[in-house]
C-alpha cells in the first residue's frame, strides 16, 4: 500500500499513520501479500488518500461519502474501523479528546460559600479576588486584587505582563502581610484558570485558606470585586493612556492608596476601608478588655 501512495504522501507519514517503522517497511517491501491483504490494503490506501486530501478534516462519515463519489462500495462502520485503526483522527477531533481529557482529570470546583451574600462582621473572615486588564502601548498589564468584604479595603494586590497563578498568589501573599488576614478565611473567586490552578489550591490549602467559587459565567456572583475594577477604571484609569506597563502599575498603585484611605463608602456608613478597620479592631479590642476589678 505505502508503495502506491508514496508518490503523494511521504513515506514517513504512510508509516506513522500504519504504526510501523521505516525499517520495519522497507524490510516488508516486496513480499507477495495475500488477496484479503490486498483488500484492506487497498482500502486502507482510499482511506488514507481521501483523509489527506481534506486536509485532516474529514470524519468517518465524509470519508465514507467521498469514497461513495469515487464508485467504492463500503459501508461507514468498515471506514471507521480502518481509521481507528490507523490513527487517522480529525484535527477537531483531536482538540475535543484533548479538552474533554483535561476536564476529566481537573479537580472539582470548590462549592461557593457566599452565595452572593458579600458582607462579614469580621474583618478578613471574606475575601474575594479577580483580575482585570489595563491597555498600554508595551501591551496588557494584568492587576489581581484581593479585597475584604467586612472593611472593603484591597489588602492586596498585584501586577504584572501575564495573567498567571504566580500574579494571584503575590496578591494573596500581599493580603496575607498585611496583618488582616484572619485564620480560616474564605478566598471567594470566580472560575478563572488561575483560580483552578492545582498549584493555587495547595497554596490555600498550605495556608488555611478556604476557597470559594461562584456558578460558572455569573459576573454577579463576584459583585464586590467586579465592582472595584469598575471604579478603578471609571475614575481613573479611562480618562489615561499609557505608554509603559510601568506607569500603568503607578497609577492603579495611587489609585488603590486612594480607594483605601480617601473613597468613603455608603455601605460602611461613608467611612474610608481604612476607617472601617480602625473602627473594627477598636470594637474588638473594647470586647475583648478584662472589666477592671471593684
Amino acid at each position: 500500500m505505502i508503495d502506491r501512495l508514496k508518490a503523494d504522501l511521504p513515506v514517513s507519514y504512510l508509516c506513522e499513520k500504519l504504526g510501523v517503522s521505516r525499517s520495519g517497511y522497507y524490510d516488508w517491501a516486496g513480499r507477495v501479500p495475500s488477496p484479503r491483504a490486498e483488500r484492506r490494503d487497498e482500502l486502507a490506501a482510499l482511506v488514507i488518500c481521501e483523509f489527506a486530501a481534506s486536509e485532516r478534516s474529514a470524519g468517518y462519515r465524509k470519508v465514507t461519502a467521498a469514497l461513495h463519489a469515487d464508485g467504492v462500495a463500503v459501508d461507514r462502520k468498515t471506514v471507521a474501523a480502518r481509521m481507528r485503526e490507523l490513527g487517522l483522527i480529525p484535527l477537531f477531533a483531536e482538540a475535543a479528546f484533548k479538552k474533554a481529557n483535561q476536564r476529566s482529570s481537573r479537580e472539582v470546583d470548590p462549592v461557593d460559600l457566599v452565595n452572593r451574600l458579600f458582607s462579614s462582621l469580621t474583618p478578613g473572615a471574606i475575601l474575594v479576588g479577580d483580575i482585570t486588564y489595563v491597555h498600554t502601548r508595551e501591551g496588557w498589564l494584568y492587576v489581581a486584587t484581593v479585597i475584604d468584604l467586612a472593611s472593603r479595603a484591597v489588602l492586596g494586590y498585584a501586577t504584572g505582563k501575564r495573567q498567571t497563578v504566580g500574579l494571584i498568589i503575590r496578591a494573596l501573599d500581599r493580603a496575607r502581610a498585611s496583618g488582616h488576614v484572619a485564620a480560616g478565611t474564605i478566598f471567594h473567586s470566580d472560575h478563572g484558570s488561575q483560580y483552578r490552578a492545582k498549584s493555587f489550591a495547595r497554596y490555600c490549602g498550605k495556608h488555611g485558606i478556604r476557597r470559594s467559587m461562584g456558578a460558572n459565567m455569573q459576573c454577579w456572583d463576584n459583585a464586590v470585586a467586579e465592582s472595584f475594577f469598575s471604579k478603578l477604571k471609571t475614575e481613573r484609569l479611562t480618562w489615561l493612556t499609557f505608554t509603559t506597563r510601568r506607569a500603568a502599575t503607578h497609577e492603579v498603585v495611587k489609585y488603590i492608596g486612594h480607594y483605601n484611605t480617601r473613597r468613603r463608602h455608603q455601605s460602611l456608613g461613608y467611612k474610608t476601608p481604612a476607617e472601617a478597620l480602625t473602627t473594627f479592631a477598636s470594637t474588638a479590642k473594647t470586647a475583648n478588655a478584662t472589666p477592671a476589678a471593684a
